[in-house]
């Protein structure tokens, strides 16, 4: 198994362990946007859990896709696919990162 397909599948197993954990701790209704006077902005604890979810899931799908459209296509210089491959690995990160930061900034981290 290359390091690649390693590290892709850690990051989903990881996305999916973080989602589980989020949905039983967040409350119904999570906070996304502050002000001066506090809590300004909310949405529902299922679409806090799915958005870090899909970007994550999009970014390991995007991620596969050009790691295969660039095996396939042997003109495409090495550069480019490693280019490709940060900025899919990035964007599939980003996913924990929302998820982490919904736990922390709603008073929740890691807790069950």
């Amino acid at each position: 198994m290359k390091k690649t397909e390693l590290l892709q599948k850690t990051i989903i197993i990881t996305v999916l362990l973080l989602s589980v954990i989020s949905f039983l701790v967040l409350p119904e209704s999570v906070a996304v946007q502050w002000d001066s006077d506090g809590v300004s902005n909310h949405i529902p604890k299922i679409t806090a859990v799915l958005i870090p979810l899909v970007i994550s899931l999009f970014g390991i799908a995007s991620w596969k896709y050009s790691s295969v459209h660039y095996n396939v296509n042997i003109k495409t210089s090495d550069n480019l696919q490693k280019i490709h491959s940060v900025i899919w690995g990035t964007v599939s990160l980003i996913g924990i990162i929302i998820n982490i930061l919904f736990m922390i900034m709603n008073g929740k981290p890691f807790i069950l």
